[in-house]
């Protein structure tokens, strides 16, 4: 096990967790990620306004879009979220199977047919859940901000089996909330949220079972119930605790820290535990030294400051051509100049006032203006997206663009499964096994102990695997070609295990094909079918040949010596 020498400081939490710690190791994340806040928020302005107040705090019903002269950005953005969203994690269709590890166990019907039903039941808790609406939220501030937050857990009140109760809730937490730190191998181990809850909050939250504080409980007194604290949620692992599955295990022994923290007083609300980390907090690009990851929307940084730049210098010119400025000579206005309809102007001389054109160079702005397009739509990846731009696209256009598309998002999606898909099913499939969600398993599983590995048969997945398939399929036509000449070249196909691999690369489903027992059944039945016919063709073939022999002695007997010996010397002569 890889020492964790990112959280000395946390291993005061293996006795009572300690608030004043709590507090300060807080504030040294918030202070490490200064400057990203910074970032973020110019970047939010421009490209997710809803998703500011990283660096200024909004007020309720702020105007978020003062200073934003054009859209491209923010559509992109959509574009590529709701791409990710269909192509990673569609609503309308599977994007993983489970699979054990144990070659044996998925050729046990009955072991397969469990770990299957186990699946249907994820997703049957993925639909019935907010987990969609909350992970299109996830999609978006990774492709603004090149990291996102979602928390797994079972529902909102933070008892002391909240790892154990029937309800599953994800929560996409807003990136100015929370702040992070890695492990020695890179991964993101501990969490620390900030956020803030009124008195009536807290209370709903914890009820009168917890200390929550004197100042909560002198604001209830008051009949202040809105009256606004901070709280810290803060997260971290246990080094010394290994991981366990046992739900009676206390919550100060459960391997990942939960504590709860009053900042006012100072005082730990809640001091629990998870039994996996519940945090999901994918990166989408990531330097060596840095936590947190860059974004498509921070690469496009300078164009989409430009460009917005750019059409705001349009609209003041766009303003000017319909509504121009008007030239007089001196005194040659009387009173005053009437612009609106109908107006009446005195001028001393008619030919002495005319409109000043500013003859702008609307093609030079309107052609700088399609490349600044270009180049943000290409940073978010948006002309990879279009699949199916044209009606009659042939199947080799489309393969083409799957091929391209891979190979452009394939970092990006190795990186997703790894910090967001994997941790996100393991903690499901953890949750919903300690709260009985499904049936019991087959003595085989229980007696295998095996691993699970997840498959992910999402479309862009699919894509990344066609490889093999599009390589097979020009092996089958290159193989066609030689067997013209020497049929026995196709004596090198293995065709069942061909079929199996494009069936897994594809993604059909385990239940639409026999299992391997079956079909070397249904082999060794044909076999012997084939077996018995031919013994039945040589039995025949034999029957007949003894009864043309027969008819041959029949005739000898009823044919001369003289004859029979002519018939010889005409078969000698033949």
């Amino acid at each position: 096990m890889a020492t964790n020498y990112g959280h000395v400081l946390d291993r005061k939490s293996l006795g009572a967790a300690d608030a004043k710690h709590i507090i300060r190791r807080c504030e040294e994340l918030k202070e490490d990620r200064k400057n990203w806040d910074l970032l973020w928020e110019e970047i939010a302005h421009f490209v997710l306004p809803t998703k500011g107040g990283f660096h200024q705090k909004k007020n309720k019903g702020d105007r978020l879009t003062d200073g934003i002269f054009d859209s491209t950005a923010p559509t992109a953005l959509e574009n590529l979220a709701s791409g990710l969203h269909g192509a990673l994690t569609a609503p309308s269709g599977r994007w993983f199977h489970v699979r054990y590890r144990d070659e044996e166990l998925n050729n046990d019907d009955e072991a397969v047919e469990w770990l299957e039903d186990c699946t249907d039941r994820i997703y049957k808790a993925f639909e019935e859940s907010n987990f969609n609406s909350e992970v299109n939220e996830l999609y978006l501030d990774l492709c603004c901000f090149g990291t996102a937050a979602m928390l797994v857990e079972r529902s909102h009140k933070r008892s002391d089996e909240a790892d154990v109760d029937n309800q599953m809730n994800f929560r996409t937490v807003h990136l100015s909330e929370i702040s992070i730190s890695e492990d020695f191998d890179g991964f993101v181990d501990t969490v620390y949220r900030k956020l803030k809850l009124t008195a009536r909050q807290a209370v709903q939250l914890w009820g009168d079972k917890w200390d929550l504080g004197d100042s909560i409980k002198n604001a209830m007194e008051q009949n202040k119930p809105d009256k606004v604290f901070e709280f810290i949620h803060a997260v971290y692992p246990r080094p010394d605790i290994p991981v366990v599955v046992d739900v009676s295990v206390p919550k100060n022994k459960r391997p990942w820290a939960s504590v709860w923290v009053n900042v006012k007083d100072q005082k730990v609300v809640q001091d629990g535990g998870y039994f996996e980390f519940p945090w999901m907090v994918p990166r989408w690009s990531k330097l060596s030294g840095d936590v947190y990851g860059f974004s498509p929307a921070l690469m496009a940084r300078a164009d989409i400051r430009t460009l917005n730049a750019a059409k705001q210098f349009e609209m003041r010119a766009w303003e000017k051509s319909i509504d121009p400025p008007t030239l007089s000579t001196y005194n040659g206005i009387i009173g005053d100049l009437r612009l609106d309809p109908g107006g009446l102007t005195y001028v001393r001389d008619v030919n002495g006032i005319r409109a000043f054109n500013n003859e702008a160079q609307w093609q030079v702005s309107q052609i700088k203006s399609a490349e600044l397009v270009e180049n943000i739509m290409k940073a978010f990846h948006n002309d990879k997206l279009r699949l199916h731009e044209g009606p009659n696209m042939t199947a080799t256009e489309v393969r083409a663009r799957m091929e391209l598309m891979q190979q452009i998002l394939g970092p990006v999606v190795g990186r997703l499964q790894s910090e967001l898909l994997n941790p996100l099913i393991g903690r499901v499939f953890m949750l919903m096994h300690r709260s009985n969600k499904f049936l019991e398993a087959p003595m085989s599983v229980q007696q295998g102990g095996s691993n699970l590995d997840i498959e992910y048969v999402s479309p862009l997945a699919r894509a990344q695997r066609l490889e093999e398939v599009f390589a097979i399929e020009r092996w089958f036509g290159q193989l066609g070609g030689m067997a013209q000449v020497n049929p026995s070249v196709m004596d090198v196909v293995d065709f069942n295990k061909i079929g199996r691999l494009i069936a897994k690369r594809v993604g059909v489903p385990a239940e639409a094909m026999r299992s391997e027992e079956e079909v070397a059944r249904e082999q060794q039945e044909r076999q012997q079918q084939q077996q018995q016919m031919q013994q039945a063709m040589q039995q025949q073939q034999g029957l007949e040949q003894a009864g043309q022999a027969a008819q041959v002695a029949s005739a000898i007997d009823e044919t001369g010596p003289e004859q029979v010996g002519a018939v010889v010397q005409g078969l000698q002569a033949a």
